[in-house]
């Protein structure tokens, strides 16, 4: 990488580098786009856990412009078919509800939780054929809420 002498580049990064980063953009955002209208960033996280206090699941959510982004949700083995799962994603969409969010959206691979999410109302709007190797689809997800 040969960006300038001047300069010195890092392949890592702490934490305070990634806030710092994302409260960068933040700040180029608000000047440069509708971003004031909408609620802020925000974290929506939910764990579960067990009478030992093992995480057994939990889904861990970013609110923002309007939409809430599902970034994980995951639930042991041995919980599901509980309706463990769909506790969770319901109670992150009310959430986004009340915030103003109009709609969801997340990716999942084929191997994963497809059914699941458009049991739910989740809508399909792309897909990443072979990704990242032969036979596996990422599916990109949205749901109006």
């Amino acid at each position: 990488m040969d960006i300038s002498k001047d300069l010195k580049i890092q392949f890592s990064a702490e934490e305070e580098d990634i806030k710092f980063l994302w409260n960068g953009i933040y700040q180029y955002n608000k000047t440069h786009g509708p971003m004031l209208k909408y609620p802020p960033y925000e974290p929506y996280r939910i764990i579960v856990r067990d009478q030992d206090n093992a995480i057994i699941g939990g889904i861990l959510t970013k609110i923002y412009l309007k939409c809430i982004f599902i970034d994980l949700f995951w639930i042991d083995d041995r919980y599901r078919g509980q309706a463990i799962g769909s506790e969770l994603l319901a109670e992150v969409e009310k959430h986004a509800k009340t915030l103003g969010c109009t709609f969801a959206h997340l990716d999942t691979f084929s191997f994963q939780a497809i059914d699941f999410y458009k049991k739910f109302g989740y809508e399909v709007f792309g897909v990443l054929e072979d990704y990242p190797e032969e036979n596996i689809k990422r599916y990109f997800l949205k749901k109006d809420l």
